[in-house]
């Protein structure tokens, strides 16, 4: 829209001519249409990407609590274990001072419950970083209580074969997503700059007085031409980012493929020996636990022997809730590789079987 007001003289007269124009340019090439999809991408983009950083999240806070709920458990563990041992160094003070015992059953107590004692205050300073990281990670104040509760089981999953789960991961990663609207965006945005030579359409329609006497009303149609901007800067720069965008998509790609088949196999894996392990160790080690305490009251094996048993149960049930750890962390890694929800990873599975 413009304004134009003309001063006129002739013949001593002093006149004004005064003129108004209304024009707009029209994109007869898509150009609205491509812009509007360009945004439209980039903004579908930016909606991917943010509920991929709530994937990573609840798989950072899943870890976290699981962390927290295994540290609780082993620093109950490593301090009954010391709570023994301790209990079995006042046995063995008792036993000497009374002459049934010599100084090397007596010395070995003695070391057994410091060294007890010493990895239960060590176990107890990682229970309280695990709490301090689970806070961290929710974003909860330092000096707040924490209470876990306990923990679902580890679910037996199975799968067809690892192209269903890459087809299920390819489908339902927002990291995926976002690179792919990213690229479509480029693409959009490339064309839209070639477009940018293609000439537009330019309407107008003016009105105005002459000499302040004599009205005016014309209109007017055109075409806008770049004749000097060729847009070979901007061309060069869209058609980077559509060669950026799509390396993106392609490293995007492999980097699930990759972590789609290391998080199953570790999955496999983890879960298999958790299930050794509950079968064939931990049954035998929580049965010694007692097994040992009845034995030394009996008098049936010596100090020695029941240090050595006690301390070979106590590491196989510490080595257990490592086991059970790696285990929970591969079944939230799997299911955060395929983009879904722990709960929900059993029955996606099971659809993609039928």
């Amino acid at each position: 829209m413009g304004y134009t007001r003309t001063r006129r003289r002739s013949a001593g007269l002093t006149s004004h001519d005064d003129d108004w124009t209304i024009s707009q340019e029209v994109e007869i090439a898509g150009q609205s249409f491509l812009r509007r999809g360009a945004a439209s991408a980039f903004t579908r983009a930016s909606l991917a990407a943010v509920e991929d950083s709530r994937r990573l999240a609840a798989f950072e806070a899943r870890s976290a609590y699981v962390s927290l709920a295994v540290a609780e458990d082993r620093a109950v563990l490593a301090d009954s274990a010391a709570a023994f041992v301790e209990r079995l160094a006042g046995f063995a003070r008792r036993q000497f001072d009374a002459g049934e015992m010599n100084r090397l059953e007596l010395n070995a107590a003695a070391l057994e419950g410091a060294r007890v004692r010493s990895a239960a205050d060590r176990i107890a300073a990682e229970r309280q970083a695990a709490r301090a990281e689970l806070r961290r990670v929710l974003g909860i104040p330092a000096d707040s209580s924490l209470r876990t509760l306990g923990l679902p089981p580890v679910p037996e999953l199975s799968w067809p074969s690892d192209s269903v789960l890459l087809a299920l991961a390819r489908a339902r990663r927002p990291d995926l997503l976002a690179a792919l609207e990213r690229y479509d965006g480029a693409r959009r945005t490339a064309t839209l700059v070639a477009r940018a030579l293609v000439p537009n359409l330019s309407l107008s329609i003016s009105t105005g007085q002459e000499a302040g006497t004599d009205r005016l009303l014309g209109v007017g149609i055109g075409v806008s031409v770049p004749l000097f901007y060729r847009q070979q800067g901007a061309k060069g720069m869209a058609a980077a980012e559509v060669a950026n965008a799509h390396a993106q998509v392609v490293a995007r790609e492999r980097s699930i493929v990759a972590e789609l088949r290391t998080s199953a196999a570790a999955y496999s894996r983890s879960h298999a020996a958790e299930r050794r392990f509950v079968k064939e160790v931990l049954g035998a080690a929580i049965e010694n636990v007692a097994l040992t305490e009845q034995a030394l009251r009996e008098g049936e094996v010596s100090l020695t022997d029941v240090i050595l048993l006690r301390r070979t149960t106590v590491d196989a049930q510490l080595e257990y809730l490592d086991v059970l750890t790696t285990s929970y962390l591969a079944w939230f890694a799997f299911a955060a590789s395929l983009g879904s929800e722990p709960d929900d990873l059993a029955a996606l599975l099971s659809v993609t079987e039928h």
